[in-house]
C-alpha cells in the first residue's frame, strides 16, 4: 500500500501555510528550469502542463504565461486555497502524487521540492504514473534534496514536523530509466541555505 505523504507533514503544511508561503517566496525563481524543461519538450504551441505539489502557486506564476493549459495539485488544502487567490489562468486541486488522476498527452510535468516527501516505493509509483500521462517526448522536471545515499529524516523547525526523503543521483536514474529514454541530473545549491539539490530532467 502506498504511504503517500504522511499525515504529520500535511498537517504542518496546512497549519503553517501562510508562513511557509512567505518562506518559499524568498527562495527565488525556478524560471530557468521551467524554460529548459519546456524547450526540451519541443512543442511550441498548445503546451499542457501539470505541477506536482504546486503549493501556494508561486511557480505557477512563472509557468502559466508560457503554456496553454496548466493544472497544479497539492495535498495541502490550505496551500491550494492560497494558490487559488492568485487568480491565474489555471486549475488547482487537492491531491497527492500517487492518487492524482493524471490527464493524458501532457507535455511537461513539474515537481519542485515535492517528490522529496515520497519514500522510494511511492516515488517510483508516482514517476511511473507521470510517465504514463506524458506524450512521447514529454518531460518530467523535478528538484530533490540530495545526500550521498537514499535517506529518510523527520525534520522539526519553526513551521512544524515534516518528513523528508533524500535522494542520490544513482537512485534517481535507476528509478527513472525504467520509463524515460533520457535522464539529465544536475547538482545545485538552490536555496538561501547550503542544502544540496538535484535538478532532474527526464524525457520520455
Amino acid at each position: 500500500m502506498a504511504l503517500m505523504i504522511d499525515k504529520t507533514t500535511i498537517a504542518t503544511y496546512n497549519h503553517a501555510a501562510p508562513e511557509l508561503a512567505a518562506y518559499f517566496a524568498g527562495i527565488g525563481s525556478r524560471l530557468d528550469i521551467i524554460k529548459e524543461a519546456l524547450e526540451l519538450a519541443s512543442k511550441p504551441h498548445g503546451v499542457r502542463v501539470v505541477e506536482v505539489g504546486c503549493g501556494d502557486g508561486r511557480d505557477a506564476e512563472d509557468i502559466v504565461p508560457l503554456v496553454e493549459w496548466y493544472e497544479g495539485f497539492d495535498p495541502s488544502i490550505e496551500l491550494i486555497k492560497l494558490a487559488k487567490k492568485r487568480s491565474l489562468r489555471a486549475n488547482f486541486v487537492q491531491a497527492d502524487a500517487v492518487s492524482y488522476d493524471y490527464p493524458t498527452e501532457l507535455d511537461v510535468i513539474f515537481g519542485f521540492a515535492s517528490y522529496l516527501h515520497l519514500n522510494r516505493d511511492d516515488f517510483t509509483t508516482a514517476c511511473h504514473k507521470a510517465a504514463a500521462s506524458l506524450r512521447p517526448g514529454g518531460v518530467l522536471a523535478m528538484t530533490l534534496k540530495e545526500r550521498d545515499s537514499y535517506q529518510e529524516e523527520l525534520v522539526e523547525d519553526e513551521f512544524g514536523k515534516r518528513l523528508f526523503y533524500y535522494y542520490d543521483e544513482v537512485t534517481v536514474e535507476e528509478i527513472l530509466k525504467k520509463d524515460f529514454g533520457a535522464v539529465k541530473v544536475e547538482h545545485r545549491t538552490l536555496t538561501r541555505k547550503t542544502a544540496k539539490w538535484l535538478v532532474v530532467l527526464a524525457k520520455k
